[in-house]
């Protein structure tokens, strides 16, 4: 299958600080991918330049197989609809913002009325057509941007931290809205956030990114992230093989210990995730998935020390 978007070496500087640096990444279509990092982790940096409205500083972005070159990210919108945290309502009706995109079109206002009619019955805002659209709470807001982006013709669409106002009960109708839309659209959606249990109940695929670099974790089933990680034994005890990244949950410029306290453990279908405490009150969270791992992993007690051996990048074991 052909990459919706294809990103190599792409970064993204603001005077003389880089806050993007991918070296790779494939974002296939018609698949739902939370792009998960903490504040400031450069999410909404590569979102803007997944929607075209930003250019990255440097490497090559391709869109459905095409090079997209600096100043011709105009020729690429149609069908890409960025739907920011504080969706913009215009000034009038709810109906009147579903309907613009398809004025813009130069769709007749009949058919436009009725097809924005019926985009309000399908994301539950029918009842409030006429109402002034600044007056929408946030969940309803972002119902009515969604009705807005499938109004444009959208095929891809952008969320931004899409949950980050809402309440609970409207955090579980955005999921389950946009799940429906996939489910009879087959849309490519990307959504950032830093809320894991976002990402595990509504996203098939993860990115994740720290300092502006993508790196690769597992969403849990209860919403946690954690490292990718191998258990081995030897005449010395049990190793915990963990990427380099992981070191990142340390503070910076600490070397990461050569033993870790289990702190936590739980078995899930997917793998068995341990908590380990490399330095105290430090926690990095691994999950376990071959099964050679997974069945060493139920032998050990809490409270045991494992060894560490840290995979990938400078090592930085003491």
């Amino acid at each position: 299958m052909n990459a919706l978007y294809s990103l190599r070496n792409i970064t993204r500087r603001f005077g003389n600080r880089d806050v993007l640096h991918i070296d790779e990444l494939d974002i296939e279509p018609r698949e739902i991918y939370a792009l998960l990092g903490a504040n400031g982790a450069g999410k909404s940096t590569l979102m803007r330049i997944l929607a075209f409205l930003d250019a990255p500083s440097g490497g090559e972005l391709f869109f459905r197989g095409k090079r997209v070159f600096a100043g011709q990210e105009a020729r690429f919108r149609p069908g890409v609809v960025w739907v920011p945290q504080f969706p913009v309502m215009f000034t009038g009706s709810v109906l009147y913002n579903v309907e613009y995109p398809m004025a813009l079109a130069k769709i007749a206002k009949n058919e436009r009325r009725r097809r924005a009619l019926e985009l309000l019955e399908s994301v539950g805002l029918g009842h409030l057509a006429e109402a002034p659209a600044h007056k929408l709470s946030g969940g309803e807001a972002q119902r009515a941007s969604i009705a807005r982006a499938l109004a444009a013709g959208a095929e891809v669409i952008l969320f931004d931290e899409p949950t980050a106002n809402v309440d609970q009960r409207s955090f579980g109708d955005f999921i389950a809205l946009v799940l429906d839309i996939w489910e009879r659209q087959r849309l490519s959606i990307l959504i950032t956030t830093h809320n894991a249990a976002l990402a595990a109940a509504l996203c098939r695929r993860r990115i994740f990114l720290v300092e502006g670099k993508l790196v690769h974790q597992c969403v849990l089933p209860g919403g946690g992230a954690a490292w990718p990680a191998a258990l081995s034994a030897g005449a010395d005890g049990l190793t915990a093989r963990i990427p380099y990244d992981a070191t990142r949950a340390l503070p910076t410029g600490t070397a990461f210990p050569r033993s870790a306290r289990l702190r936590g453990i739980e078995d899930f279908a997917a793998g068995v995730s341990l908590r380990l405490e490399p330095m105290p009150g430090q926690m990095v969270d691994i999950l376990l998935e071959d099964e050679t791992s997974r069945t060493l992993a139920r032998s050990i007690t809490l409270g045991s020390v494992l060894n560490v051996d840290v995979t990938g990048g400078p090592q930085e074991t003491a």
